[in-house]
């Protein structure tokens, strides 16, 4: 009998003791936990005015999204705001497709990239630690073999969960087309720093864990989250690699010199889409409806719709810094150095004063997401509040400091979440 099978009744007993070492033995993580939040059990239309929010202010937000569509900025976008269980601005703005006649609608589809890392990945991995089939302290390698090689042997579930886990940010090798050989090549890639020592932003990190998930359910990522998140909590538009039907509805990111076509309905990333689409780092597409119910679900403390997907405990774990290792002082000195190495949660990134994607106005305790290709979502807990900004930007070309720079810039996601919390009347 396998592990798996043998372990998978035990997952609700276990739940609170598989995340006892790491949470609830720090401080930080029963701060950041929503225990004493109100629930709203689902989300529901209503006016700015009846949670706090001038209208009047939204309107101007929204307005500035309309003026970088006008410019050229970026082809299209969706932004939604909700309030204690209240979507209180969900809009849609220019075209699906750069040049063509096709506007956004509000369930468009988009390449989310990075924000997988929190919407499936992360989330799957401390669902199969509730359920007993992980440990947070099991070790890579007796998932995925080849991970051993290059002194890696020790390196954790926990580890890869918190960008700690010593691998450099990315390894590409776009040239070989044995995607097997791909994989191992990948797992056996050296550390770039002593484990746990420091934190760095990895698309190979989460590419490998999503490979852990793998091994440890018997079933790809994309059926995991389908059958423990995404279905369960009714976001029927979240999905790896739409299909067919489902293209009409998605927004293009660009054009691929690689692939010689416009990228529409297929991860942007190139090594991602050879790999076939599937991976922890990037590839899931959703609107921002469904990732509206993903955000209220973390804020109703892992619970939606009479649903429960994940423990008290496994949210706290997931929104907490888990890495005090590093502070905010000496790693949030730019933009980019924001993303790659400031503290991180599982999964999430964490407000920040200076350089956060999310602004400079979130509460203390914020958590959010970034994706590459110009999507954001941030959650207030505080404030019991999000926004999701949702763009077809596409990657920075090229996709260094400055490109970086120059896509937060263009997509103004700063600008959007300051312009929210300014909304907030009488604080």
């Amino acid at each position: 009998m396998n592990r798996r099978r043998l372990l998978q009744g035990l997952g609700r007993t276990a739940a609170v003791a598989a995340f006892a070492p790491s949470v609830l033995s720090a401080r930080v993580a029963e701060a950041h936990a929503p225990t004493h939040a109100p629930v709203y059990d689902e989300l529901v239309r209503g006016r700015p005015e009846s949670v706090g929010l001038s209208s009047e202010r939204l309107e101007d937000v929204f307005a500035r999204i309309q003026r970088r569509v006008n410019d050229g900025l970026f082809p299209g976008a969706v932004a939604l705001i909700a309030r204690q269980g209240r979507i209180v601005g969900h809009r849609a703005f220019g075209t699906r497709v750069r040049g063509q006649h096709e506007p956004v609608t509000l369930d468009t589809l988009f390449d989310l990239l990075s924000i997988t890392k929190v919407l499936a990945t992360a989330t799957s991995a401390l669902i199969l630690v509730q359920d007993g089939v992980l440990r947070l302290n099991d070790r890579v390698a007796d998932f995925v073999p080849d991970f051993a090689a290059s002194g890696k042997r020790a390196i954790t579930v926990r580890d890869m969960l918190r960008y700690a886990a010593g691998l450099p940010m990315d390894v590409t090798f776009l040239e070989d087309p044995d995607g097997e050989r791909v994989w191992r090549r990948m797992a056996e890639a050296p550390l770039e720093y002593v484990p746990g020592t420091q934190v760095l932003y990895s698309d190979l990190t989460y590419r490998l864990l999503g490979r852990v998930i793998e091994a440890a359910s018997g079933v790809d990522l994309d059926t995991f989250s389908k059958e423990r998140i995404w279905g369960p909590l009714g976001m029927s538009d979240t999905t790896f690699n739409p299909p067919a039907a489902l293209i009409p509805r998605t927004a293009a990111t660009g054009y691929s010199d690689i692939r010689g076509r416009l990228v529409r309905g297929e991860v942007q990333d190139e090594q991602d889409y050879a790999l076939g689409g599937v991976v922890g780092c990037d590839g899931v597409f959703s609107t921002a409806i469904d990732m509206a119910v993903f955000c209220q679900m973390i804020l109703n403390g892992g619970r939606y719709g009479g649903v429960r997907v994940l423990s008290r405990q496994a949210v706290a774990a997931m929104v907490s810094n888990q890495t005090p290792e590093v502070t905010a002082a000496a790693t949030d000195v730019s933009p980019l150095s924001n993303l790659l190495s400031t503290p991180k949660g599982y999964g999430w990134e964490l407000a920040t004063r200076r350089f956060s994607n999310g602004g400079m106005r979130l509460s203390k305790g914020s958590y959010g997401k970034a994706g590459g290709t110009g999507t954001f979502m941030w959650i207030d807990r505080r404030r019991e509040l999000f926004g999701i900004l949702l763009t077809n930007h596409g990657l920075p070309n090229p996709f260094d400091e400055p490109g970086w720079n120059r896509m937060l810039d263009a997509v103004g996601t700063a600008e959007f979440y300051d312009g929210i919390i300014q909304a907030v009347i009488e604080e």
